[in-house]
Order: C-alpha cells, then structure tokens, then sequence
C-alpha cells in the first residue's frame, strides 16, 4: 500500500498534466508531492526496515499542521524582499486559499523525510569531528545575532537578502538548546557530531531539486526574481539558489523544534527523560497547561497566517487562471488551447474575420506567457503592446513606467523585475 498507491497517484498526476486536465495542471505540485512524501517514507524504511514515520498519525498529524505557518514566516519576509511571486492560481478566493495552505503543508515533512531517508542509508553516521571549542554554549548571542540578520535583511534586501537562510536557525534553534539539548543543531556541532547538520543539508538539496522540477511542470506556480542572478536558470531557481535550500533545512527543523520543546509540538525522534511519555498530541491536549499553550499558539499562529495570505493577495500573487470569454465557442474555454490554434482556425469557429482572430490569438498568447494573466494583458493592450513580439520589442524600465503611468491605481503589482520575465520570455517565443 505504502508503495503502489502513491505510485498510481504521482502516474495519475503526470498523466492528467500532461492531458491538461484541470485542477492538476493548476495544482499540480500539490497533486505530486503528497504521494511523493509517502513515497520517500517507504523508500528509506525499506533500506533500515524500521517504522514509517508517517505511520505515526500524531507525528504527522504535528508537522503537517505546523508546516504551513512555519513556512508563512518565510512568505511574510518576502513581502519585504520581493524575491519570488505565484502566478496562475485559482481566480476562486477559497480554492486558492486552500490550495496555497495545502501546497505549504507539505514544506517541513519533505524536510523531515529527506533527512529520515539519508539516515536510513547510514549517511553521516560516522561524520564526527572534534568537539567545538567552548562558546558555542553562549546561545544567547547566538540568538542576538539571529535577530540582527534577519533585521539588517528587512533593511537591506537587494543585497543581503541571502541571509535570510540562516538568521532563523540562529534565533530557533537557542530555544531547542536550552530545553532538547538531542534535538538541537547547535548542540550537535558542540559535541563535533555532524551526521544530523548534513544529512538535513542533503535532504535539502534533494528536496529542493524535487521542488523546483514539481514547480518547473506545473501551471500554478512560483518566479524567482532574485536581484542580479535572474538571467540564468535551472527549472525556475537561479543555479546559486539552490545553496539555499540545505540551510532552509536546518532553519525549518530548528524552527518546528522550537515549538516541540514549547509543548505545542509533537518531537521527532525519541523522548528523553523529563520531557513527556511520547504520547505525542494526547500528551500536549492531555496537560491543562499545554493544552491552553496549543490553543493560543495555535490561535496566533493562524491569525499570522491569515493576515500573511492576505499580504500576498495584494503584494505576491501576480496573477489568477486566466479566461478568454468567448461565447461563441464554447468550446475555446482555455487560453493555452486557443494559444496554440492559428488565426484561420478561431476565426472560422467564432464566425469573425481573420484580423479578429488573430488579435484573440495574440491575447491568449499574451495572457499564457510567463504568467501574465488576464489582467496584466489588459494592462498591456492598454500600453500599446498588443502582441508577444510587441512586448519582445519594449524596454522593460520604460514598459514598467508606462504601465503604472496608465494604472496609477496600481500597487507594486507588476514589478519592474516581472516586466524583465516577460519580456525576456517574449523575446524567446519571438525567436521561434
């Protein structure tokens, strides 16, 4: 079961992508990772042939419902860096909303399970060094200088905001220290035992592979606009990126750690004295106190959440499913459909002249390009860029201005960084 269902469901996947039938291609990373997840849990219990870690509900349960505001943070810091945006999700407010929710929710369990799969092939376990000199114990400063970074990258994003990887861990993972020494990252490095480090470090890296190749397919998805490293690209992740992604590991195991020694999470691995009975939820809702701490974490939690979901409707989410009205031709209901058809070919469905059909086909062509969407190819038509060659022709500074200029209404939405994908993007399809 393990094995042949999560199989049946990533084939299922990649066959209703690939035959674009919706909501997969829209949702697809979602569709992909949460068979993908399984997946990796019977890979590594099949090579250690211990439990799956996903067989125990309550652990599931925990980091399936924190992971989604753990990674929140991660988007709240972005409205400030302006790093990535989301294009292509559903024009459905709830729909988008649970999707988004349920795509995150998968973040620290892939962390956790590719870490779990690298241990289960002995990587790291003899990767010890001699103890770190005394001063790693003066967590606090640690925490001090957690705190810095992360403010010096509000105040400086453009150029430090590679930082962002790493300032989390300094100020989560003191918190474990003091309380889970054997769950803490620093306290590994301490005793010179760095199996646990960079095995989370490799499980990054493969989970972000993962990640980037999912998005890559996918119709609802992520752009990186990364200051200076935006020209060269594997999948959507500028090549140096992917440095990122062994660190947001250990970030997110610190930062999940940190609300298991709070008492509002269940821990991974196994419980030391003093620190519960390993009844996982039933031991945090059994205890009064603890109970009364998950209730308003989780309450603060959620209200973060919210009002980040929120921000990103206005500052990060680029664009919705787009739709061309045509009701003449009912059935033309997708743009990428009609993108691909020649102006002959709508004219003679929708009864109107070649001249009509090939302006919708230039529409359907510029609302499927690299997310731009219905309402940015409105915004464009209105600057005189009519066609994706037209747009290939246009100077992104001076575009970004135009549109703005026309739009004065307008938020950030869309960057000058989003007018260079496009253009750039345009003046691909135009080479063709």
């Amino acid at each position: 079961m393990w094995l042949g269902l999560p199989l049946v469901a990533l084939v299922a996947a990649w066959t209703l992508l690939l035959l674009d039938v919706e909501p997969v291609p829209t949702w697809f990373y979602v569709f992909a990772w949460y068979p993908t997840l399984f997946l990796l849990d019977e890979m590594a219990r099949r090579v250690d042939r211990s439990r799956h870690l996903l067989a125990d509900w309550q652990l599931a349960l925990s980091l399936f419902a924190w992971s989604a505001p753990i990674w929140l943070v991660f988007e709240a810091v972005n409205l400030r860096l302006a790093n990535w945006y989301y294009v292509y999700l559903p024009g459905d407010g709830l729909e988008r909303w649970a999707g988004i929710v349920l795509s995150f929710a998968t973040v620290v369990p892939a962390v956790v399970l590719g870490e779990r799969f690298w241990r289960a092939t002995g990587v790291g376990q003899r990767w010890r060094t001699r103890p770190v000199p005394p001063g790693v114990r003066d967590v606090t400063r640690l925490s001090y200088a957690g705190g810095i970074t992360l403010a010096l990258v509000l105040l400086f994003p453009h150029w430090l905001y590679p930082l962002t990887w790493g300032a989390a861990l300094l100020i989560a993972d003191p918190i474990v220290y003091r309380r889970r020494p054997d769950l803490s990252l620093i306290a590994d490095v301490e005793r010179g035992d760095w199996g646990r480090v960079g095995r989370l470090m490799l499980g990054g890296l493969l989970i972000g592979g993962i990640w980037e190749g999912y998005n890559f397919v996918a119709r609802g998805k992520w752009i990186y606009t990364v200051p200076l490293l935006d020209q060269l690209k594997w999948f959507e992740m500028p090549p140096l990126g992917f440095v990122g992604f062994p660190f947001f590991a250990l970030e997110a195991w610190a930062m999940y750690h940190a609300l298991s020694v709070l008492g509002v999470a269940v821990p991974i691995g196994p419980v030391q004295p003093g620190q519960g009975d390993g009844r996982g939820w039933r031991a945090i809702v059994g205890d009064g106190s603890r109970w009364r701490r998950l209730l308003v974490t989780g309450g603060a939690a959620a209200g973060l959440s919210a009002a980040t979901l929120l921000a990103m409707e206005r500052w990060t989410i680029s664009s919705t499913v787009p739709v061309l009205e045509l009701p003449a031709a009912p059935r033309l209901t997708s743009p990428w459909e009609v993108a691909q058809l020649t102006p002959a070919a709508v004219a003679a469905q929708l009864g109107v002249s070649t001249d009509a059909g090939a302006a919708i086909v230039e529409l359907a062509r510029l609302m499927t390009l690299r997310g731009i969407g219905s309402a940015h190819a409105r915004e464009l038509i209105r600057a005189e860029v009519r066609s994706v060659c037209d747009l290939a022709a246009a100077g992104p500074p001076d575009l970004w201005r135009r549109i703005h200029a026309i739009h004065p209404e307008l938020s950030r939405r869309p960057t000058e960084a989003e007018v260079r994908v496009w253009v750039r993007a345009a003046a691909k399809a135009c080479e063709r």
